[in-house]
């Protein structure tokens, strides 16, 4: 099974500031995170809480696994992807992910073949 680099969708706003005039022809991308939600469905989900993230398949490991009466794991055995980052996903999540309607095939990319294979140049961290 191949894998894919996976660049969460983003939405272009303008910064929080007092002087509405000068900021509001100014805009910044900001990622939208995506939530599994039932497995293979996705959802962009733009503001949550970080007790989302909990118990998601492709983060670390659950901090709260021996007491999930108190603080549930609402991800528990699906993904959840911040947005901003960069996600290695399968082909499977890839196509699942497709199908949703939160990603296109824009938003993947191959991961680099060794390490510091990427966009910084020649050399060490370059290709």
């Amino acid at each position: 099974m191949a894998e894919w680099i996976f660049t969460t969708p983003t939405v272009e706003e303008t910064p929080f500031s007092w002087n509405d005039w000068l900021m509001e022809r100014f805009r910044i991308p900001r990622g939208v995170s995506v939530q599994e939600i039932s497995p293979g469905v996705y959802e962009e989900i733009r503001y949550y809480a970080y007790t989302d993230e909990i118990g998601a398949v492709n983060l670390g490991p659950n901090p709260n696994a021996d007491n999930v009466d108190f603080w549930p794991a609402p991800s528990a055995g699906l993904h959840f992807f911040r947005g901003g980052y960069e996600h290695r996903v399968d082909d499977q999540v890839k196509a699942d992910l497709i199908a949703s309607g939160v990603a296109t095939t824009a938003n993947f990319s191959a991961p680099p073949d060794t390490f510091g294979g990427g966009g910084f140049g020649e050399g060490g961290f370059g290709e």
